[in-house]
């Protein structure tokens, strides 16, 4: 067998009357930076009446048997032996801050290193029109790249960047 384990055990830190709930493996480190806007956006959905999943990250993911329960439907796909942040109804989305004071790189380095993860990403607002985002996941999609959908995490909440047909 493997010395791989994390702990699996799970908490839901909320729940809303639609059936909508956030759940969150313990395994995950809830001082990292990133945790409360990936809450954030965790709630967004589940106030649609969707489950949500933090999901855990794994050192060795390709040798664990606790991955593959996890992330069994990515397999056969570019992002097996990822770790997605979050599960949507059984659909894995990443979620990328940034940090820089250049908000075209830093779009540039969210859409790159989230669409590394998921085809499907949930970008902090670093303050470039919505319609610059737009075209530029236009000009990606144009170069072949598997974009699924984007979302814009800004102080206001969540919303639909582009959604492919």
């Amino acid at each position: 067998m493997n010395n791989h384990h994390i702990d699996l055990s799970k908490e839901i830190i909320c729940q809303f009357p639609n059936g909508g709930k956030v759940v969150v493996y313990n395994s995950i480190d809830r001082t990292a930076n990133d945790f409360l806007r990936i809450v954030t956006c965790a709630v967004f959905f589940a106030k649609q009446g969707k489950q949500v999943v933090l999901t855990p990250k794994f050192n060795s993911p390709l040798k664990s048997e606790q991955y593959r329960e996890i992330y069994h439907s990515l397999a056969g796909t570019k992002y097996y032996g990822k770790c997605p942040d979050l599960c949507v109804d059984g659909v894995f989305y990443e979620h990328e801050g940034y940090a820089g004071c250049n908000p075209k790189r830093s779009f540039r380095n969210m859409c790159y290193h989230g669409l590394k993860q998921s085809n499907r990403i949930i970008i902090d607002d670093c303050g470039l029109t919505y319609g610059y985002m737009y075209r530029s996941i236009l000009g990606r999609i144009e170069r072949k790249e598997n974009i699924a959908e984007v979302w814009v995490h800004s102080p206001s909440g969540l919303f639909m960047l582009f959604k492919a047909e």
